[in-house]
């Protein structure tokens, strides 16, 4: 079976960041990811939190759509989104009261486990102390 892999929203923001030292290093996991056939899903949540970030920086909505477009052309990433029903918000609910990140963060968590994904590649110190107690394999 292949590798299941979320990228989290720092590694997107890297990923579409030029001038970021971590762009390099990002795009060089991305790549040995690929090669490895690794499946590589985000949410709708993270692309959120993504344009947030792009737009509050530059302040320029016209590069919000770019931003989707060229994370979209990374080979392998799909979206995986939470069931539609309400068990799954009280699932990461529930969750959140034991955790030490915030309650998007928990609900990416959630996402990973109810999607069966392995690794998550975040640069989030909190995040990949959080889920050292699940069978979730970091990439840092």
């Amino acid at each position: 079976m292949n590798k299941t892999v979320f990228l989290d929203a720092n590694v997107l923001i890297y990923y579409l960041d030029e001038s970021s030292d971590r762009q390099g290093d990002v795009v060089e996991k991305l790549q040995f990811l690929i090669g490895e056939s690794s499946e590589l899903y985000t949410s709708h949540h993270v692309i959120e939190e993504v344009l947030h970030i792009i737009f509050k920086l530059t302040g320029d909505k016209s590069l919000l759509r770019k931003a989707v477009r060229q994370i979209e052309t990374i080979p392998n990433i799909r979206l995986i989104e939470p069931p539609l029903n309400f068990d799954f918000a009280t699932k990461y609910a529930d969750l959140f009261t034991s955790s030490k990140v915030g309650i998007n963060d928990t609900l990416l968590i959630q996402l990973m486990v109810e999607g069966k994904i392995s690794s998550l590649f975040t640069y989030d110190k909190k995040m990949q102390r959080e889920i050292s107690s699940l069978e979730i394999e970091v990439i840092p």
